[in-house]
């Protein structure tokens, strides 16, 4: 299948406004949802209940597209505490500080609220004497990198992606640099490692930091290390669908001196931390909803806006809720031992990828370990019309980022290059989809995804 093709009309993003408001909605709606999907379980199991009531819970069987590891008892520990007084954010603070300085041995660790909230402290702790920064980001990638730029007051050059790779743009991120560039950030989208080694060369060329963009990268490593650690500043997000969460949370990693300076900078700016009531909603509904049986109850509510890309707005700094950080410390070791089933799903389903005309696989270095928080592929348009559609939806199978940041209207003011070409990231808002690799597929759902490469993959 040919790599190039041609532009499609998109529709503007939606922009939305409240976004603190609406999450405290979104977690009463979704508990109030779980409680619903419950009585569902419970008439489902009872030994009463009449057969076409099971054909009728069968048939919503709905896998979500992404997982993070979750189980009774981290919700209990984060439940306690947010109840605890006496010292709790500490605790669980230095409990999360003390795993991250023993995989990824950073010289300093801040926990943030979020992973933008991450990436906007990076941004603001690098800026000089007030100045206007400029910072170079992918053309294709999450929104939140949006939001972080806007957050920090910052403008953005954009980089070109290499749909093949999802790597960037050597040429462009050069340019960049040149055009005045004092950060670069690199994404591994996916979990899909990109090696940095060449981006590197050219910042500490033009005197820039780079930073590593590893929200998407739980269980990933590039060169045995784990992604997050190639750069100058790391990003981490323990948000509901990184592979490893805690409803919300992020943190912001510094491997070298100037890193750890913008780090110190910015650390006093951030408010004092919540409980964690609303991430403690999320996670009880996440806990019961993300079943299969159970998932398109919520997924059938277009007022829950699941699986939707929207830009939000910047939100004021603030450290890791309490409870949030008791349940990443208390699902480290769930996570990793998921990361190995993605990454084991991702390679089955690959072998049936690689022999269909109407998809092609993302190269990967030889060096690097994909954590496959999602498989991504390009794939014909005749595919990828099939995944916007809800057989596709029902089995996990989801399109990318519907636009290039480029084509984002919330963030036309804060880009400099908007007009540029960016075929690659056109390419990928057009083409790319991804599969789910995550540990609540079985063995019928991953024959599933299967039928549906041989069926969509056979002509371009």
């Amino acid at each position: 299948m040919g790599w190039q093709g041609r532009p499609v009309a998109l529709a503007p993003v939606q922009h939305r406004r409240g976004e603190g408001t609406a999450v405290a909605r979104r977690s009463r709606i979704l508990v109030g949802t779980a409680a619903l999907a419950a009585l569902a379980l419970v008439h489902r199991q009872s030994p009463g209940a009449p057969v076409g009531a099971i054909h009728t819970v069968n048939a919503w069987r709905h896998q979500t597209p992404v997982h993070s590891p979750l189980s009774p008892a981290a919700l209990l520990q984060g439940l306690r505490a947010a109840l605890s007084r006496n010292g709790a954010h500490r605790h669980a603070a230095a409990q999360v500080e003390a795993l991250l300085e023993e995989r990824y041995a950073p010289r300093a660790v801040l926990l943030t609220e979020s992973g933008t909230a991450a990436l906007t402290a990076a941004l603001v702790g690098l800026q000089r004497d007030h100045e206007a920064q400029v910072v170079a980001i992918p053309a294709y990638s999450c929104y939140d990198v949006a939001t972080a730029v806007e957050g920090a007051g910052a403008r953005a050059l954009l980089y070109d992606i290499d749909p093949r790779t999802l790597g960037p743009d050597l040429v462009q991120v050069e340019a960049a640099l040149r055009r005045g560039a004092t950060a670069v950030v690199v994404a591994h989208l996916y979990g899909c490692p990109v090696d940095l080694t060449t981006v590197k060369r050219l910042a500490v060329a033009a005197g820039a930091v780079v930073i590593e963009d590893a929200a998407q990268g739980a269980g990933a490593t590039m060169s045995a290390r784990p992604v997050g650690t190639h750069g100058s500043l790391g990003v981490l997000s323990f948000g509901r669908g990184k592979g490893l969460t805690g409803g919300r949370g992020g943190a912001l990693l510094a491997f070298d001196d100037r890193g750890a300076r913008a780090l110190e900078r910015v650390r006093g700016m951030l408010a004092e931390p919540r409980r964690g009531w609303t991430e403690l909603g999320l996670i009880s509904a996440q806990l019961l909803l993300e079943r299969p049986a159970l998932y398109g109850l919520p997924a059938s509510l277009p007022f829950l806006h699941l699986g939707e890309t929207i830009y939000r707005e910047p939100r004021p700094l603030r450290t890791s809720a309490t409870a949030s950080c008791a349940i990443v410390a208390a699902t480290w070791r769930l996570a990793d031992r998921e990361a190995e089933v993605r990454r084991a799903n991702a390679e089955r389903l690959l072998l049936e990828l690689r022999q269909q005309p109407g998809f092609a696989v993302i190269e990967t270095s030889p060096t690097a370990r994909p954590g496959y928080l999602r498989l991504p592929v390009i794939t014909s348009p005749h595919a990828r019309r099939a995944a916007t559609q809800a057989a596709a939806r029902r089995l996990g199978v989801m399109p990318g980022y519907p636009q290039p940041l480029c084509d984002l209207q919330p963030f036309a003011t804060r880009c400099l290059n908007r007009n540029d070409a960016f075929r690659g990231s056109r390419l990928l808002a057009e083409r790319l989809c991804t599969f789910p690799t995550h540990g609540r597929l079985d063995a019928g759902d991953l024959a599933g995804l299967e039928r549906w490469i041989r069926e969509w993959g056979r002509s371009q």
